[in-house]
This record gives structure tokens, sequence and C-alpha cells, in this order.
């Protein structure tokens, strides 16, 4: 086996080939200076990789945790990142495998440990090009490949971002609240809290957009922001890389109608596909935890009728709609001294180029200066948020989404209290409460979605059907009805609808328990049991001679009802 001999000085890094006994052999470069510095591994002892440090041709330095897995085949995908970063590497077939032999055969005296994606791990926080600790233990750093991995970069200084960023969200809730989401994205690991997501829902031209560069601005750049077109495959990717950060998605109508559904329970559910390997083997599923901020001119429920399907009470509890009309300026109620809402947001839009990635960093630093302390002050937040917020006799589902915003509420309290927003004391409570009544005016009230559902489904079929599928009682002509689903009659001013049972159960109900529905209508005054308490009642009905078991439903009640 050949014993490779390597150098490396100002000039590059070059292969000194064995010497022939007659004449000395002529070195061959390889590339410019690049020095492997350390070793990397999971904390599996898996996943190994080689640091590699080199300067660009401008000297700026650059380090790449390189995962060994890249040497494989001809290294085409390693030599393509490294070109793309600056290094450069000499032509030709021989130069190329030289330089897979040098990093692969190179053993530097150092370690340290890698992990393949960004966020929490154990006390200390990752990002792409920076890992926050207060420790000076093992080497920890980012080992993978992402296109968009400088989407966590830094601009300006913290002060900046507050004089013309953070400063104009005050007095605009959905702003602030967006700019909390960013902070509590952060806690959801802390706190052990699910993922959950937050579409800021309205016509074009109000500002949703503008909002979601403001929260990413926490973080870094506008490429956090992403667009919605995208398969549940390609979002998995990008969760897991914006894992305990937030996750901004742009047009909620872009994304997949027949894939929305799955995505929310995806997202919120912190985890995609299970997959195997080439080999057989069960690969490691994309893991993340994260608050996902979406804008759109349709929400979830909107989106899904497009695929013809029904939106489920858990996936409207995971991904939330909230107007984003918070005014007539849009989704801005404050515009600071602006003429209008688009100068407001024409300028917003223009200082978050230029003050990004700070805050966000500052919060982290400061949380893990003393996490007992953050997670005690983050409690006791979300309870006086929860105190002055919750609805008398709320809904499990209500409850659920009102501490899902009570922990957002308490992340921007904890970030104003850190120094970090310049808000005034009670800014992020307001935004939030602001945000949670939004939603639940939009959702129609505190009850179950479940049993508002099934009361909508089950009116808009008499809205449907009251004329065509009913014949009036002593009405002959209308005993030719085709598919009838019962009798309707008028007696004293009022309109009763006689259901046969099994049009009821299948036609009515139709992805409905027939028993819960029966129970709602009943309780709401719709459906008149018989005296015994049974929901279906013995009734004369022209169909028979003989009384015909049915559902009695009041028709006045039901059309004059909120739901």
């Amino acid at each position: 086996m050949e014993n490779y001999n390597f150098k490396i000085d100002e000039k590059g890094v070059w292969y000194l080939p064995p010497p022939p006994e007659d004449k000395t052999p002529k070195p061959i470069w390889i590339c410019s200076p690049l020095n492997v510095i350390a070793i990397t591994r999971d904390h599996n002892n898996e996943n190994h990789g080689r640091l590699l440090q080199f300067y660009d041709s401008d000297n700026k330095p650059h380090e790449w945790p390189m995962p060994m897995e890249l040497l494989a085949g001809d290294g085409t995908e390693y030599r393509k990142a490294l070109l793309s970063m600056g290094l450069q590497i000499a032509p030709g077939r021989k130069p190329k495998d030289l330089l897979t032999i040098y990093i692969q055969t190179t053993q530097p005296p150092l370690k340290a440990r890698c992990v393949n994606k960004t966020g929490w791990f154990e006390n200390v926080y990752v990002f792409p090009n920076e890992v926050i600790s207060n420790k000076n233990d093992e080497k920890i750093i980012f080992q993978g490949v992402h296109q968009q991995a400088n989407c966590y970069e830094s601009k300006g200084s913290l002060e900046d971002w507050q004089k013309n960023v953070s400063f104009y969200c005050a007095d605009n809730s959905r702003l602030s609240f967006a700019v909390s989401i960013s902070f509590a994205s952060v806690l959801l690991h802390l706190m052990e809290e699910e993922s959950g997501g937050i579409i800021f829902k309205g016509p074009s031209s109000i500002g949703k957009t503008t909002a979601l560069r403001v929260a990413a601005s926490v973080f870094g750049n506008s490429k956090m922001i992403h667009s919605c077109r995208a398969t549940s495959n390609g979002l998995e990717a990008i969760a897991a890389f914006h894992n305990d950060s937030i996750l901004c998605l742009d047009e909620m109508g872009q994304l997949n109608a027949k894939e929305a559904g799955e995505i929310t329970y995806m997202l919120a559910n912190n985890t995609g596909k299970s997959r195997s390997s080439k080999i057989g083997f069960a690969r490691k599923k994309q893991e993340w935890r994260l608050f996902f901020l979406l804008s759109g001119e349709i929400g979830l429920s909107d989106l899904l009728k497009q695929a013809g399907q029904k939106v489920k009470a858990g996936q409207e509890v995971r991904m939330v709609d909230i107007s984003a009309g918070a005014s007539k300026h849009g989704i801005f109620e404050c515009l600071h001294d602006f003429k209008n809402g688009d100068e407001f947001s024409r300028s917003l839009n223009e200082n978050v180029k230029n003050y990004y990635g700070v805050a966000g960093k500052t919060f982290i630093k400061k949380i893990i200066e003393n996490p007992e302390d953050a997670i005690s002050k983050i409690k006791k937040y979300c309870l006086e948020f929860t105190k002055k917020n919750k609805p008398l006799n709320a809904d499990g589902q209500v409850l659920r989404v009102l501490h899902r915003f009570a922990l957002i509420a308490a992340a921007g309290n904890l970030a104003t209290e850190y120094g970090i927003t310049k808000w005034p004391d009670d800014e992020s409570f307001w935004a939030a409460s602001e945000c949670f009544n939004s939603w639940i005016e939009n959702r129609g009230g505190t009850s179950a979605q479940e049993e508002k559902n099934a009361l909508i489904q089950i009116r808009h079929f008499f809205e449907l059907h009251g004329d065509s599928k009913f014949s009036s009682f002593g009405d002959e002509i209308n005993l030719k009805v085709m598919n009838r689903a019962g009798y309707k009659r008028f007696v004293d001013g009022g309109l009763y609808f006689y259901v046969f049972v099994e049009a009821f159960r299948t036609d009515i109900c139709n992805g409905i328990d027939p028993k819960l529905a029966a129970k709602i209508c009943i309780e709401k005054g719709w459906l008149i049991p018989d005296s015994g308490g049974k929901s279906t009642r013995a009734e004369n009905l022209p169909c028979s001679n003989q009384n015909t078991r049915c559902y009695k439903f009041n028709g006045e009640k039901m059309f004059a009802d909120d739901i």
C-alpha cells in the first residue's frame, strides 16, 4: 500500500510522491492551504467528520465541519461545498483524488462533538456558524450541509435592531406577537412544550409578509423565510434546520392542498417520516421542535376545502388562524408618525435588511446564564396570562391554544425584562391577548370545534335540501320526491323536519358520529327527543299507516341560532 506524504505551506497543500532512485520527485499541488484541525463525531460516536479550516482569496476565514460520508463516491459533493466557500482546488482527476486522501488520512490530535441540527444540545445552543455556551468543555460544532446556513447571520448591533425594528413593533399587536413567537421558539425545549403554528390570514398587501420578516429578524436575515410551495419531504429538512427556532412560511395558498393536513400534523408533531436506507437499515427520522408562522390569504380550512377535505379539530388546534387585519391600516394599528401603512411597511422592510440576528442570540445567552431562573419566570408569566385571558366554560381545545399563547406572551415578556425589546412592560401580554381574542372571534366561540363543525354540517344539509328532499305533510305531489330524507310540517308558525333514521345517520351525519351529533343537537335545542329522552321518536308519517321512528328537528330554532 502506498505511503502518502503531504505537506502544507503558504501556497497550499502538496503531495510528495515517493522518490525514484535516480531523481527528486516533483510535488503535486492539490489546493490552497487547508487545515484539518479536529476529528468530529456525535454523542453516539457516529456521524464522524473532520473540522476543516482555510482562507478564501479575500483572506476571509472559513471553518466547515465536513461529514466523512461526503468522501464516499467520487467526492463531488464535498468539493462543490469547498469551492463554493472559496477554497482553490487543482483541476484534474489525480489532485481531486489526492485531496480526498489528504482529508481522510489526516489524524489531528483534537476532537470535537458534532450535532447535525441547530438548536439546543444539552446546555448549549448550536447555530451553523456559532455555538452559545457558558462552559469550556469539549468543543461542540454544527456538522451538516444546508444551502441556507447563512440565514442565521447577524448584522448591526442589538441597539440598532431595537431602534429600527423592535421600536416600531410596539402598539402593533401582530408585529409584537410575531417577535414574541420567535423568542418563544427557544423555550419549547426548556419548557417541554409541543410545536405549533400561527397563520396571519387576510387579503394581499396589508403587511403579512412584513410581519414574517420582522419575526425572522430576531434570528437572522430574510433567508429565514421560506415559500409554502414545497413538498412535505422538503419541509422536513427545512423544519429540522430551524429546530428550536422559528420557521416562517410565506403564502399559505401555495401549499399543496392535498398535503396541507398531513403537513400540519407533521410540523406540529416534531418529526418526519420513517425511511429505510439503501441497505435496508432504518434511517433516523428528522426531528425538530419549533413554532411555525405563516402568512396567507386563506387559512387551513379553506385550503383543505380546495382538495375536498374537511379540517379536523386537531389540525385547527395545531395551526390557528389569526386575522391579519388589525385595523384600517391592515396588519398595523400604530404607524409611528408614518403617513400610511404602505410607507410604514416599506420602512420596516428596509430596516430588517440591515439589522437582524442579534436579539435571538442575546436572548439565548441570557437564558444560558441562569436557565432555572428563566424557567421559573416563564411559568409565572404563563400563569398570569392564562388567569387574565381564560374564557368562561372554555373547551379543552381553546385552553390548549390559550396555553400556547401564554408561552408566547411570556417569552416576549422575558425578552423585555432582559432589556432586549425595549417595549413597555405589558406589550407582549397585550399583543398576545389581542391575537387570542381575534382567534376566538374567527373561530366562532369557545366550544369544541368538533361540535361546531357538526352543527354547521347538519344545518347546511337542511339549507341545501330542505325543499328538495322533504315533502310537506298533505302535499300529494311532493310524494314523488326522489331520495327523500323525510317530511316537513308547519305547525302554529313553526317549521319541523321529520328525518328518517337512516337518512340522518348516513346522509346528514356523513363523517360524524350519529350519536354524538344527536346529543349535540338535543343540547342545542334543535332536536326534540321523545318523552323518554331518546333522540328518535315514533311519529305518524305519510309514508306509512303505522308510526315510524324518526328524528324531529325544530327548523325555526335551527335556522335562527348562531353557531
